[in-house]
């Protein structure tokens, strides 16, 4: 019964919601210069949308620039800040997506409103994606293959979308893959979250001090790996020869700060957060989710050495140029699962490690100066950064007034 009446009332909601997005169509008609811009399930403020929201709004006055979330934190942050913010739970939210002309996102539907069938077809959709990594996702995965339900879902995303941005035409090839949304939809412009790493704002320093504090460190050590789908939660240290004090004392004796970005979909597995919970003990490890840092790419340039596995991440490190490390500890699982979109071990930018020791012993040369890694990542850089400057958001800012 309970389940009936939430199912009840989820049509209820979607029948008022798309009676007031078309009777305000119908009344007030489109507003051409309304630009919507939301990201990461209308959760929080980050990403592609980000930067690019920022960049319009300094930069395109004749644009009515709007970002759209549900999430409550997210609107008291812009409010606070002067910025143009709705609500997609409210009436604010359901007009402005029946009289905007075009919207940004980087997930999905969800990052414009809750009840994905409710976007209206007038809305014509802008991918700016959440970053294209090695592994095989959406349409494009092997064993592990998306419901029936969210395959719905993507395909009315897929027939909104009027552009897809990429980073180079032979990542707009594997991305076509994942996304089939047609290969003509995809545009190369660039990620303008990467603007960022290339032309670090004053800001951005301001703010990595200030989450500092008083701590100095010798070297930033960033732990970003991918998510495992919901499978199962992934292992920070996965080593057989894990010893958690040897890692204390490294890090304390080279000033090294160890910073551990698990996926948001990871924290809620109470043995992850009991791990971090023990990791945390030593002052020279912290977290680092969306919750302390939201805007990965804002402290990207402050970090020294990145350790991941299939992470997207990896892909936008790159543009920096700077030693990276990997831990692909249930490659053959992921293999599997989700399967690769190119050669991971051929086109690895730097060593995979299976042990503490080679960990210790890599960050080591890594401290020395070493970077055995330089060549292979300058090769995989530019088969997947066709521009390598920072002017992305001005690049993507340009289909505002084409598309």
């Amino acid at each position: 019964m309970r389940s009936l009446l939430s199912w009840a009332r989820s049509l209820l909601r979607r029948a008022i919601a798309r009676l007031v997005i078309t009777t305000t169509r119908r009344l007030l008609g489109p507003r051409e210069s309304l630009v919507l811009f939301a990201a990461m399930s209308g959760r929080f403020y980050g990403d592609n949308s980000r930067h690019l929201f920022e960049w319009v709004l300094a930069n395109k006055p004749e644009v009515e620039a709007v970002w759209i979330t549900h999430d409550r934190a997210v609107l008291r942050q812009l409010r606070k800040a002067g910025l143009p913010v709705v609500n997609s739970r409210g009436l604010s939210g359901l007009i402005a997506l029946a009289r905007a002309r075009l919207a940004f996102f980087t997930d999905g539907l969800m990052d414009l409103v809750l009840e994905p069938w409710i976007v209206p077809d007038s809305l014509g959709l802008i991918a700016l994606r959440h970053g294209r990594s090695v592994k095989r996702v959406r349409f494009a995965r092997l064993g592990h293959k998306i419901p029936e339900d969210e395959s719905q879902v993507k395909k009315r995303e897929g027939s909104l979308i009027r552009r897809v941005i990429s980073t180079s035409e032979w990542v707009s090839d594997l991305q076509e893959e994942c996304l089939q949304v047609g290969r003509e939809k995809h545009v190369v412009t660039g990620y303008p979250r990467n603007d960022v790493l290339l032309d670090v704002p004053a800001s951005h320093g301001e703010s990595w001090r200030a989450y500092l504090g008083s701590l100095a460190p010798s070297h930033v050590l960033l732990y970003a790996p991918s998510w495992r789908h919901g499978r199962y939660p992934t292992r920070f240290f996965p080593f057989e020869d894990f010893d958690e004090q040897r890692l204390f004392a490294m890090l304390e004796e080279n000033r090294c700060l160890l910073l551990m970005r698990p996926h948001r979909g990871d924290l809620i597995y109470a043995e992850s957060r009991d791990f971090f919970a023990q990791l945390l003990r030593c002052p020279w490890v912290r977290l680092a989710t969306h919750v302390e840092l939201p805007d990965v790419n804002a402290f990207l340039p402050f970090v020294d050495l990145l350790i991941s596995d299939y992470s997207a991440l990896y892909h936008d490190f790159l543009l920096l140029d700077r030693p990276m490390l990997f831990v692909p500890y249930d490659y053959d699982d992921f293999a599997v699962q989700n399967g690769f979109l190119y050669d991971y071990f051929e086109l690895l930018p730097g060593e995979a490690i299976a042990t503490q020791s080679a960990f210790e012993a890599a960050l080591s040369g890594v401290i020395s100066g070493e970077d055995p890694g330089r060549e292979r990542r300058r090769r995989l850089r530019d088969r997947i950064h066709h521009y390598q400057d920072s002017r992305s958001c001005e690049r993507v800012a340009q289909m505002i007034d084409t598309v």
